[in-house]
């Protein structure tokens, strides 16, 4: 027994030797790593970044030098350029302390590392008047990293490409200019655009049912699709300068903008938070009084506009714009511009032909060459006898006049009551109808004209709808060729429709009511 206790004890201590020698690798392994990562990350220039005075850099030939003063950076050859600071204080940054992943002591050849002829060259100076100058040449895209040179010192370093990268902007990379606002769809009341002869406007109106009223050159377009105004309107809020061109231009003709090409007018509103000053009440010191100021928040809505103008293409197809008011040029994209030169409204005409539901009807007028039917929607009156439902022999018509039921015979209940539908006596199976129905609901036009057109074949069917809201929309096609028939819907004539669609919707409807 004591034999077998020893033995346990020695494995123990046996296992913490183990565990003792296990942790110790653990150790200089990571003092290892530490000290490589160490020698990875070599210091091989810093600066206090905040004391850095002036910044130049050449790359392709092209030298851009800046000055700080009184805690703004200017651009030395254009003071009135608007910098973006925070472009500066990115290569200051990067400036502050320059690493190396490799030091290469004696390096033979500087053209195999492309420091020869330098493709960057950045220099600084400081408020105490230090200076220093860095060579940049080849990338080496296998370790994400440039060749460097410091002058004064001989050997050439390998360090991270994010230092080239800081000094690769132009100046108009880096120049703080106007954005096109950005804009909430919802917050437009408004949109206006105007090319040449063209004039299309986009006007909030929460009485119809796309939630727009869309007109143009003047003439109101009633039937223009929610999702493709929708569209539109998301290309006007998505509207990006894709370049900044030119700071205060004095010639616009020189970017087709002094006679533009387009003009794109926005209407919208803004919440804004103010602060008015009130009279609170009189404050009594000694014998004297004084009347304190409080100050009130309050946040208003704002009416705003923003105006832009569309003028030429550059050699890539892209267009110059400016902003009303503004000395600035940009570039917009060609898709974006486009979209908004081209709208029209019978882009945006919806392809159906009618919108309402059939419940949403209250009659039906139609002609074809095979007669003339008038369908009327009525609500039945139910009611209750012997445990079963029966049909009033009295009914209310759809304009709810009394149908001649008494009241007074009337359970506690609301009677229970029936849509049905009538051609003269004769009831029409709502399940029937619904099938008719279907394919003039249904029914979509296969090309929508860019302009009205005076129907000049032979009339095939009329359909005029009444809707419980009293309004009418009245359908006519007409034949146009021999593929297409031309659908006039409340006297607009742009839809043309396949014939075959024409065809099976007076098929269904002569089956139903003959």
């Amino acid at each position: 027994m004591k034999n077998r206790k020893k033995g346990l004890i020695a494995a123990l201590i046996l296992l913490l030797i183990a565990a003792g020698a296990y942790f110790a690798i653990i150790k200089m392994n990571q003092a290892e790593e530490e000290a490589e990562a160490e020698e990875d990350s070599l210091v091989i220039s810093s600066v206090d970044s905040d004391q850095i005075m002036a910044i130049s850099y050449e790359k392709d030939g092209k030298k851009l030098s800046f000055v700080k003063e009184d805690g703004t950076w200017y651009d030395e050859s254009d003071r009135d350029f608007p910098v973006l600071q925070e472009s500066l204080t990115d290569m200051t940054n990067e400036l502050g302390a320059v690493s190396a992943i490799r030091k290469l002591e004696e390096p033979e050849d500087l053209s195999e590392y492309g420091l020869d002829v330098p493709v960057l060259t950045v220099h600084y100076e400081t408020s105490d008047n230090k200076q220093k100058d860095f060579r940049v040449g080849n990338t080496n895209d296998s370790v994400s990293g440039c060749y460097l040179q410091i002058d004064g010192d001989d050997a050439v370093y390998m360090v991270s490409s994010d230092f080239a990268d800081a000094f690769i902007m132009d100046l108009y990379e880096m120049a703080d200019m106007e954005d096109f606002p950005t804009i909430v769809s919802d917050d437009i009341t408004s949109v206006k655009i105007e090319s040449g002869e063209q004039a299309l406007q986009l006007t909030t109106d929460s009485n119809v049912s796309s939630g727009w009223i869309v007109t143009e050159n003047g003439e109101k377009k009633e039937d223009c699709s929610s999702s493709s105004i929708t569209q539109l309107i998301n290309t006007v809020t998505g509207i990006t300068f894709k370049k900044d061109i030119e700071y205060n231009c004095q010639d616009m003709s020189v970017y087709g903008l002094e006679n533009p090409t387009a003009s794109v007018t926005v209407d919208y509103t803004e919440t804004e938070t103010v602060h008015e000053d009130s009279e609170a009440a009189d404050v009594r010191d000694g014998d004297e009084t004084e009347t304190e100021a409080e100050t009130e928040t309050k946040t208003v809505t704002v009416a705003k506009q923003a105006v832009v103008y569309i003028g030429g293409q550059n050699e890539d197809g892209d267009y110059y714009v400016s902003m009303d008011g503004s000395n600035e040029v940009h570039l917009l994209s060609a898709g974006t511009a486009e979209q908004l030169i081209t709208a029209r409204a019978a882009d945006m005409t919806d392809s159906g032909i009618i919108s309402g539901t059939l419940s949403e009807a209250a009659g039906i007028e139609i002609t074809t060459g095979s007669g003339h039917w008038k369908l009327e929607k009525k609500t039945v009156v139910m009611e209750v006898k012997d445990d079963s439902v029966n049909v009033a022999e009295t009914e209310t018509s759809d304009n709810g006049e009394d149908g001649g039921v008494d009241t007074a015979e009337e359970t506690e209940n609301e009677p229970e009551t029936e849509v049905k539908w009538y051609v003269g006596g004769k009831e029409i199976q709502l399940v029937d109808l619904s099938g008719a129905y279907s394919d003039l609901s249904q029914m979509k036009a296969e090309k929508i004209l860019g302009e009205l057109t005076e129907p000049k074949g032979e009339e095939t069917v009329n359909i005029t709808l009444r809707w419980d809201d009293g309004k009418e929309t009245v359908v006519t096609f007409t034949e146009y060729d021999s593929s297409f028939q031309l659908a006039t819907v409340n006297g607009e004539s742009r839809k043309l429709v396949n014939r075959r669609d024409v065809e099976k919707l007076i098929e269904d409807f002569e089956e139903l009511l003959q």
